[in-house]
């Protein structure tokens, strides 16, 4: 019974089980050392206050919604995810198994969460009344509609209160500015307006 490829196999295989636990300390000690890293910046950084924001997600004007979800929360969480998937990403590249197919679908996966926290974002939304005229702030652009004037269009659906009430603005060659109320306390909202269009 030949005995000498099989001791070649062993040998082979204790050397590839030796390099993988050599690989496997050295990450271990990568992680060490940022989980210490990671505690020096907690205690060097001033503790947040209610006010503070994280810069990662950006200003949440929107707040809860009335049964207390988050708007933003799937955007977080998959924001979060993305992160925690790119963290595992670096770590196959630190071990030299960026091309392997684990690595591989670790980037896909840090960029296609990316991409869905991206999308998923809710956008801020503020709606003020001042004398009259509705300023309804989106980002970056900006609606303004004068309620003053007989000759702008109102439309109320539903009552404040109702599950789907919503105020439209109907515009020339666009869908109506729709306000609902995600995006304001009805009731104050139609109140303020009803000074200027008493029949809402």
């Amino acid at each position: 019974m030949a005995t000498g490829p099989v001791g070649d196999d062993c040998a082979a295989l204790r050397a590839q089980v030796d390099a993988l636990a050599a690989r496997l300390s050295l990450a271990e000690a990568e992680v060490a050392r940022l989980s210490a890293a990671l505690g020096d910046a907690r205690a060097v950084a001033p503790p947040l206050t209610p006010g503070d924001e994280l810069g990662l997600f950006g200003p949440d004007d929107d707040g809860p919604l009335a049964d207390g979800a988050d708007r933003q929360l799937l955007s977080k969480v998959l924001t979060v995810t993305a992160v925690v998937a790119g963290l595992v990403a670096l770590l196959a590249v630190r071990t030299g198994t960026l091309f392997s197919a684990f690595g591989v679908l670790m980037v896909v996966l840090t960029v296609g969460l990316a991409w869905a926290a991206v999308r998923t974002r809710v956008v801020p939304v503020e709606v003020s009344v001042t004398r009259g005229i509705v300023y309804v702030t989106r980002g970056d652009s900006t609606h303004r509609f004068d309620v003053r004037e007989s000759a702008s269009s109102v439309q109320m659906v539903g009552r404040p209160g109702d599950p789907g009430w919503q105020l439209q603005f109907p515009r020339r060659g666009l869908d109506p500015f729709v306000i609902d109320a995600s995006m304001v306390d009805a009731d104050d909202f139609v109140r303020r307006l009803r000074e200027w269009r008493p029949e809402l």
